[in-house]
């Protein structure tokens, strides 16, 4: 499935008086048409070694990590890296490259493709020792478009039989105020399936600075399993 994205042309109208009386000498007056500013763009302005770092809440049921465990409910800190565009695998094309790093986890890289008007997710790979190749989607799924209004959905995108789903809408334009600062977002939701497992993810996107606050939950059979927030502490991206 191919991704469309509604391409603005922006054009300037220059308008003529349809004729002169022959004695006038003025100069006829020349009307242009404003062209419409487009601030979303660029959406993520990035180079390497740029980072975010953000603050984390992590929630965990009783019994859900195995039978008899106990509740989880740490915070700690996620320290997101631009590494520049890499190729993640033999075989697979370039793409941008995240590094996440997580005290106490394996590093994660996150892959995507970055263009001035949309960002889409390509896939992801722990870095374990035996780590072969990442978890990688063929058809990209978008992350978010320039210029989307609220109510905007973007098709639904299955992979592997169905078994991983993704659909995304804009439920507002608004502003939010984290640790990093006020920023102008948009809010988008996020929703689809793991195999057995349901997402919900609710993300706030700032244009030019990126994702700001997020808050993700995963359920299985319509129980809970996983919550959790994240809100930006720090970035070098903000204001450039």
């Amino acid at each position: 499935m191919k991704l469309y994205v509604p391409i603005v042309i922006l054009s300037v109208w220059i308008v003529f008086p349809s004729a002169c009386k022959p004695r006038d000498k003025t100069i006829p007056s020349i009307a242009v048409a404003t062209v419409p500013a487009r601030p979303d763009i660029p959406l993520l302005p990035v180079v390497k070694s740029d980072f975010w770092i953000y603050e984390v809440h992590l929630e965990i049921p009783a019994d859900v990590t195995s039978p008899g465990a106990a509740e989880v409910d740490e915070r700690h800190r996620r320290t997101r890296t631009y590494l520049g565009k890499i190729t993640p695998a033999a075989g697979l094309p370039e793409v941008d490259c995240f590094e996440v790093v997580v005290p106490a986890a394996p590093i994660e890289r996150e892959f995507v493709e970055i263009f001035p008007d949309k960002i889409l997710l390509r896939g992801s790979l722990l870095m374990h020792p035996d780590s072969t190749r990442p978890m990688w989607l063929d058809h990209a799924v978008p992350l978010v478009i320039a210029d989307m209004k609220a109510g905007t959905e973007t098709p639904e995108i299955q992979v592997a039989g169905g078994s991983l789903s993704r659909k995304t809408q804009v439920i507002a334009r608004e502003q939010v105020t984290v640790p990093a600062g006020v920023f102008p977002t948009i809010r988008l939701l996020m929703s689809g399936l793991d195999g057995e497992l349901e997402l919900k993810r609710t993300i706030w996107f700032a244009p030019g600075t990126g994702i700001v606050r997020e808050e993700k939950s995963r359920y299985r059979k319509g129980k809970l399993i996983f919550r959790e927030s994240q809100e930006l502490v720090d970035t070098s991206v903000r204001g450039r």
